[in-house]
């Protein structure tokens, strides 16, 4: 039964482990700089990637951060459909339409992203999840822009969910019973 008894501290250790790596979590930082900004007041500009998605989020939490070196330019973070509803407001010769009844659709202002800042130095805060999702940029209505180019840096943190808390609590009591089976 000493086979057993060693099992079962093995599963509650890993499992303590895996809550306390978990709980600590991990931070990847990058930059991207010197992206083109097109300077059309109010509007926003997507990539044409999708940013990395989170495929194992039942599992693993990752929470980005994005902050960006200019005062006249406002992040915005969508998903697809928004993105091609915004690409499609350029008409066929590649201007932009302009609306006359005030809206803010793919704007400045507009409440349709999925997180979205004006302020680089606080910066853009989302919780990421599996689906395509795009990042855009566009310049703030009513100011001048300070220049062409964008500086951006980003952290994601990744760190345990509840469900593998959950897993790993059921884990560890399991091989404490499992431990004191004789």
């Amino acid at each position: 039964m000493a086979g057993s008894k060693t099992i079962g501290y093995s599963m509650a250790g890993l499992a303590v482990f895996i809550m306390l790596i978990g709980t600590i979590g991990y931070t990847v930082e990058g930059e991207v700089e010197d992206i083109p900004t097109l300077n059309i007041d109010g509007y926003v500009f997507f990539s044409e990637d999708p940013l990395p998605s989170n495929p194992v989020g039942l599992f693993v939490s990752a929470d980005t951060t994005i902050t960006w070196d200019r005062d006249d330019i406002f992040v915005v973070i969508a998903d697809e459909s928004k993105k091609n509803q915004c690409d499609g407001i350029r008409s066929n010769g590649g201007g932009w339409i302009q609306s006359e009844s005030g809206s803010k659709t793919c704007q400045y202002g507009d409440t349709g992203y999925e997180a979205t800042a004006s302020d680089g130095n606080t910066g853009v805060e989302w919780h990421v999840t599996s689906g395509e999702y795009y990042a855009g940029i566009g310049t703030q209505s009513g100011i001048l822009p300070a220049g062409t180019e964008l500086d951006i840096q980003y952290e994601v943190k990744l760190s345990a969910s509840f469900p593998t808390y959950l897993f790993c609590f059921l884990v560890g009591i399991g091989g404490i019973g499992l431990s004191r089976m004789e």
